[in-house]
């Protein structure tokens, strides 16, 4: 199931679990232009997903893959330029999902970082996930925070 995030502006921002390799056309026939994964290599062999790369592709959608472990949050340093560049494609009018295994920690700290950079307050960007998803979000205090000093 993907959640659709009510945004001002252009673009489309979703957040999902981990799809199983058949869906990726229907996400790619619903709009979505890139797939972001924040799943870890080791996430990939439990889920069954080691050719999500290559499959995502197959089915039209770019794939950008942002590692994160579980329970955890991103290196700044590294995410911060395609989260910046992803948070352009959105406000020029890019369909984006971000995902992970359950796609309520690490695929809403994605989605979250999209939006403050978009201009978003923290607190609004964690709220329209929360409703989006009807379940609250993120799983930790830790990436709630990392979003919130992302632009300080």
């Amino acid at each position: 199931m993907i959640y659709t995030v009510d945004l001002p502006g252009p673009g489309r921002l979703s957040t999902m679990a981990k799809p199983r390799l058949g869906d990726l056309p229907t996400l790619r026939a619903a709009g979505v232009d890139i797939l972001v994964c924040a799943l870890t290599d080791e996430d990939f062999a439990d889920a069954g997903l080691t050719d999500e790369p290559k499959a995502a592709v197959a089915a039209g959608l770019e794939f950008v893959h942002l590692p994160i472990p579980d329970w955890t949050v991103p290196d700044r340093d590294q995410i911060l330029p395609v989260l910046r560049d992803l948070a352009a494609r959105l406000d020029a009018g890019a369909g984006i999902v971000t995902h992970c295994w359950a796609g309520i920690g690490r695929s809403s700290l994605l989605a979250a970082s999209i939006m403050v950079l978009r201009g978003l307050e923290p607190d609004d960007a964690w709220a329209r996930i929360t409703k989006a998803r009807g379940y609250p979000v993120p799983d930790t205090e830790q990436q709630r925070e990392w979003v919130r000093t992302l632009t300080s």
